[in-house]
């Protein structure tokens, strides 16, 4: 006879919700999205690029450029 151990069976990941309409996944990083009141579309344009920014910059340099490039200075 074996003596086997039923292991037990992996919780499934939690579920994010957000509003109808809202970004789930803005809801699951931030707890907020463009959508919800009082916040704006920059504002969640500004957290992404921030959070990506910290996870994969390991430089100094600018987000932007520090000049406007040639093709922007002709008009």
């Amino acid at each position: 006879m074996c003596d086997t151990e039923e292991q037990p069976k992996p919780s499934p990941p939690p579920l994010h919700t957000a509003p109808p309409g809202h970004s789930r996944a803005g809801h699951r990083v931030f707890g907020w999205c463009s959508r919800c009141t009082g916040r704006e579309v920059w504002e969640e344009l500004l957290a992404w690029r921030t959070r990506q920014n910290q996870a994969d910059d390991r430089s100094e340099a600018p987000d932007r450029a520090t000049a406007p490039s040639k093709e922007a200075a002709r008009g």
